[in-house]
């Protein structure tokens, strides 16, 4: 297939078999793949012997074990998170599973149980939408701008209606990096209360694990918040470990359902984590080395945009996570169909589509924007964001 007669690229499922193409020889600024860090592996190897070596260890791999988790991991992070946010915690608010991912396919099937919908605001993650028989629906968010360069997504308000069941929003986001601040995210979980949804926060970027937000930032807490945890990004993305900090009710019913799933969460790697936290070392490593590479790199991708750029753009506010946003205002086609010629250039990005719903689409922030990852290396960011402003350039 011609990249003239390639169908525009506007579906996730699009887009996810070039994620994993980071050794195909092209430069891949589609990925989410993590940072790899030595003193990250360094820590995660050591915590794999010490778990290996564990009088303990032949019960966790051989026994059959409880839905929720690992008591004394549940245990640590309930104390971890209690302590750093002031969080009124403990172990039966903690529920381990088998990727954060786990937990939004939870979400949705209670939906689909409740016959009630889910509401994001665009852009938003794709892979929360998990379950045929829920109603998703999605609100673009207000665009405000930040100087010259820049500008920054806002959830607006009276959005929500008596049929919306849960609010799943990302803190850093997946894919604009932005961190809803404090105050508007209190306001949408009042605005939550009022007809009784869920608040369901993805923190897979945030504090304290893996750290990779650049402001600071609370956590909500109520009957209705759901606090959606991840060890991906902290050198684990390969053994799919996360968690969910709730109220005792919520965890209940979140647990009800990974039990007809997965039974339990694997063993081992609640071991190692376990035994990451028992000191602040690894915590340590998220809150300096972690954060500050990814600080570089969303500062490397800026100024090689602002150097090589010639046609006007604008950049979403770098809050944090593993992304930027890029958004072209005069570009004449749409980044669903611009991801064909960069390919055939050897550059991948992620175009802005698949992160709106189609009613969205002819948006402008849907229609020429796109998320670049931060996770590949300096050279590839920029000899890839130079071949990017090439194309960008020439088209205009």
């Amino acid at each position: 297939m011609t990249t003239a007669s390639a169908a525009a690229i506007e579906q996730w499922q699009d887009v996810v078999p070039y994620l994993l193409d980071v050794d195909g020889g092209r430069h891949n600024l589609a990925t989410g793949m993590p940072l790899e860090l030595p003193s990250m592996s360094a820590a995660v190897r050591a915590a794999f012997r010490a778990a290996v070596d564990d009088p303990g260890f032949s019960s966790r791999v051989a026994r059959y074990h409880g839905v929720l988790g690992d008591e004394v991991l549940r245990e640590r992070l309930a104390a971890l998170y209690g302590e750093r946010f002031a969080l009124p915690v403990s172990s039966a608010n903690v529920l381990v599973t088998p990727g954060a991912q786990a937990a939004f396919h939870a979400v949705s099937a209670l939906m689909a149980r409740r016959g009630r919908k889910v509401l994001f605001f665009g852009p938003e993650y794709p892979g929360y939408r998990t379950h045929q028989d829920v109603r998703y629906e999605m609100v673009h968010s207000d665009v405000v701008a930040e100087g010259e360069h820049e500008f920054r997504y806002v959830p607006p308000r009276g959005t929500l209606d008596s049929d919306v069941g849960a609010v799943v929003v990302s803190r850093p986001s997946n894919p604009a990096g932005n961190v809803i601040s404090d105050e508007a995210l209190g306001e949408l979980l009042r605005e939550c209360a009022a007809v009784d949804a869920l608040l369901v926060v993805d923190n897979a970027y945030a504090p304290v694990i893996p750290s990779l937000a650049f402001r600071e930032l609370g956590m909500p807490w109520a009957p209705n918040v759901v606090l959606v945890q991840s060890f991906s990004k902290g050198a684990l993305a390969g053994e799919r470990l996360g968690f969910v900090l709730a109220p005792e009710p919520v965890i209940e019913m979140f647990a009800e359902l990974q039990a007809q799933v997965a039974t339990f969460p694997p063993q081992l790697v609640q071991l190692v984590a376990s035994i990451l936290l028992r000191d602040d070392h690894y915590v340590g490593l998220c809150e300096r080395d972690l954060r500050e590479r990814y600080r570089q790199r969303h500062q490397l991708v800026g100024e090689v945009l602002h150097e090589r750029m010639e046609v006007p753009f604008l950049l979403h506010a770098s809050d944090g996570g593993q992304f930027r946003w890029l958004h072209l205002p005069e570009l004449r086609t749409s980044t669903s169909e611009l991801f064909h010629e960069l390919k055939d250039r050897g550059v991948l990005v992620a175009p802005s589509a698949p992160f709106y719903l189609p009613h969205l689409h002819r948006e402008p922030h849907a229609r020429t924007s796109v998320r670049i990852g931060v996770t590949a290396s300096d050279a590839e960011i920029e000899q890839g964001l130079g071949i990017f402003a090439e194309v960008v350039n020439a088209g205009r």
